[in-house]
């Protein structure tokens, strides 16, 4: 990749809605969570990062975090793990990554996130994305 690293950074915090059927939901804002959508209107950085709750309770990435299907590297670069937030706080190993998405080739992608809870039981979170082609339903 020759570009620069994009300026826009878009964050997701995975954590869980206990009181919606227990989805997963971005809890960025912890008091008011929303939907897993990402903004892909441009290129940008996404910061994936597990809730302080999921951490405290033992939860982390798997070694291979994220697969975004049908993609091939045109769109999304390999993730890369991190050890700080976008705003400079600490998260420990494994908690969070960051891939860069290219703005090359509109769709419809489903990526899948990888994740291990506390008893090492796998988990898997399949969400869709659009970035211009029209709505996900």
């Amino acid at each position: 990749m020759t570009e620069p690293t994009p300026t826009k950074v878009v964050e997701i915090v995975i954590g869980l809605n206990h009181r919606d059927n227990f989805n997963f939901m971005n809890f960025l804002d912890p008091k008011h969570p929303t939907p897993l959508k990402l903004d892909l209107s441009e290129r940008c950085e996404l910061f994936f990062r597990l809730s302080d709750e999921l951490v405290t309770a033992g939860w982390r990435f798997q070694p291979r975090p994220i697969k975004v299907n049908d993609d091939y590297g045109v769109n999304f670069s390999s993730y890369m793990w991190v050890t700080t937030g976008p705003k400079g706080k600490a998260i420990p190993a494994h908690t969070g990554f960051k891939i860069i998405y290219e703005c090359a080739r509109m769709g419809i992608y489903t990526y899948s996130l990888f994740m291990l809870d506390s008893l090492l039981q796998k988990i898997t979170l399949d969400p869709d994305v659009e970035n211009g082609t029209g709505q996900v339903p």
